[in-house]
């Protein structure tokens, strides 16, 4: 099963994914702590670990306070680590925003899946968004981060992101099964074959598919 808690400012999605025997992972906690522990408690979850899809200021906020509280490691691209320790260097272009406390990185996501209790999720590597933007898969689901969302393409970071990685991940994610479940960070979930139909963003980025 998965629940998503909308987070923060820019509503970024962070999801829960949690199985019949109560065991759970989080993906992208990006603010609102206290919503995500309170799901887990009313759900009587055992969290296992944290996963993020990339190291930006509004998907990793609420890492710190939960990682420390359920004390679980911490996943992450090894390329989006210093993106992650300046992430307080963007808290300045949201309005109110507060300094958020950087967590360590406990495993960087390599070739193999990660396997947490029955959980097997392949990690696509998808730089473009930031260079240590991932995907997520399992199963029929893929958690995509920035890179792809429902009519849309992730931004390309000025500073972290690449434009020709970019359009390479989005090739990669283009043949994959059509039938696959998007999860994004931003925004509702959709389906891979109604962005390559209607997402004209992508359709011209991936060459028109």
């Amino acid at each position: 099963m998965i629940k998503r808690i909308i987070t923060g400012q820019l509503k970024e999605n962070c999801y829960i994914v949690y199985g019949s025997d109560k065991k759970s992972f989080i993906i992208d906690p990006g603010s609102n702590a206290e919503k995500i522990i309170d799901f887990i408690k009313l759900k009587d979850l055992k969290v296992l670990a944290i996963l993020n899809t990339h190291g930006h200021y509004d998907h990793i906020g609420a890492v710190k306070e939960l990682k420390d509280k359920f004390k679980i490691p911490f996943f992450l691209c090894r390329e989006d680590l210093q993106l992650l320790k300046h992430a307080n260097l963007y808290f300045m272009f949201f309005k109110g925003a507060k300094f958020i406390q950087i967590p360590e990185v406990d495993y960087f996501f390599n070739e193999k899946p990660v396997k947490l209790a029955n959980f097997v999720i392949k990690v696509l590597f998808t730089p473009g968004h930031t260079k240590g933007s991932v995907c997520l898969q399992m199963g029929n689901f893929l958690f995509t981060g920035d890179t792809l969302l429902k009519g849309e393409i992730g931004v390309i970071d000025r500073v972290n992101g690449d434009k020709i990685m970019m359009k390479n991940s989005l090739k990669l994610i283009s043949k994959l099964s059509e039938e696959i479940i998007i999860y994004p960070g931003h925004g509702e979930s959709t389906i891979l074959k109604n962005e390559l139909k209607y997402n004209i963003r992508f359709k011209k980025i991936i060459g028109g598919k």
